[in-house]
């Protein structure tokens, strides 16, 4: 005997529809957010996965060789990359970042013996904040350690994302046949046609990520060298490595270089700052622009918040994606917004 799920009656069956589909709608959110520690995962390995096609694609036709064998070559090429990088640089990377290691907690101790010294810094102590500074650093250790015990998940994370990167660049196709065809038919030129433009425009930040991590290093290494600050290597590549979250990233990778020349006397902080700071300048307000391209210009406010919210909702590695995610969930509002207009 065959069921009939949905009622015949033509007004009916439009409601009953509606009605499954936004059931389906709800679960499929609730599920959602109850692994929202995965998404983030899953997004890093989409953008992965279209930087790996990009470049196994750009090797293809350079090299006249197939997709099959351009992936390998891309992966190969980046480890043998960073395996010349560690050679080069290696050894001293690893004593530079020693040296930061330990010139951290001493600028917080040397701030903190300011601050209680000072007389407005006791009134702030006992009167305005009721907190015993010289116990900052048991809080600090503490972050230290949860820093390393995440060590862990982080490694499992990269295994993840690659993983599943590989297998996403190697048919990607086969993916997009998937969802499409669990899209309604209605909709499925709408769907095909957001993932092509969510791609190019993913592979096009891509792209110009590379460049700006690449600039703001090599400017931030060249100012701080030139200054004569401790560990320039490190500190440039922090700051290049940062300048992959804007705004925020700048921030941080400067009070970084700022604590650790401190040690050597206010002067020194502020020239590292000056270096890094400089390089974010020229990085976020000349370069970028530059490169930059109609498509993936977004508001600062629109980015702040949308910042601020990924970071609430997935935390750091949240804030660290915030940006490509916008891209793309601007490239689907497009996509709506055109949908709808052309809806009777």
């Amino acid at each position: 005997m065959r069921l009939n799920w949905f009622p015949r009656d033509g007004a009916h069956r439009d409601f009953a529809l509606r009605a499954f589909w936004a059931a389906a709608i709800a679960a499929a959110a609730i599920i959602l957010w109850r692994l929202s520690s995965l998404l983030p995962a899953v997004f890093a390995s989409i953008l992965i996965a279209i930087g790996w096609r990009g470049g196994a694609e750009w090797i293809a036709a350079r090299l006249g060789v197939s997709l099959r064998l351009a992936l390998p070559l891309v992966a190969l090429a980046f480890f043998a990359l960073v395996a010349a990088a560690l050679a080069l640089f290696g050894d001293r990377l690893l004593r530079q970042y020693d040296e930061i290691a330990l010139d951290i907690p001493a600028s917080i101790a040397f701030i903190e013996r300011l601050v209680e010294e000072h007389p407005l810094g006791r009134v702030i102590e006992n009167v305005v904040v009721n907190a015993d500074f010289s116990k900052a650093s048991a809080p600090i250790a503490q972050h230290l350690a949860a820093l390393l015990g995440s060590l862990g998940n982080a490694i499992g994370f990269t295994i993840f994302a690659v993983i599943s990167a590989a297998y996403l660049a190697a048919d990607p196709d086969r993916y997009v046949e998937g969802v499409l065809a669990l899209t309604p038919e209605a909709h499925r030129a709408d769907m095909r046609r957001f993932f092509q433009d969510s791609g190019d425009t993913l592979r096009q930040w891509l792209r110009i990520q590379l460049y700006v991590v690449g600039l703001n290093a090599a400017f931030a290494g060249l100012g701080l060298w030139a200054f004569g600050v401790d560990a320039p290597l490190a500190l440039a590549t922090i700051s290049g490595a940062l300048s992959f979250i804007p705004y925020f990233g700048s921030i941080v990778a400067l009070a970084i270089g700022a604590l650790v020349a401190l040690p050597n006397g206010a002067s020194s902080a502020g020239l590292a700052a000056l270096a890094i700071g400089g390089a974010s300048f020229v990085e976020g307000y000349l370069i970028t622009p530059y490169l930059q391209s109609r498509s993936l210009l977004v508001p600062p406010v629109v980015l702040l918040y949308f910042m601020l919210a990924f970071g609430v909702l997935f935390g750091a590695m949240g804030v660290v994606l915030a940006v490509p995610a916008t891209v793309v969930l601007l490239s689907a509002y497009r996509i709506v917004i055109e949908a709808m207009r052309r809806a009777p």
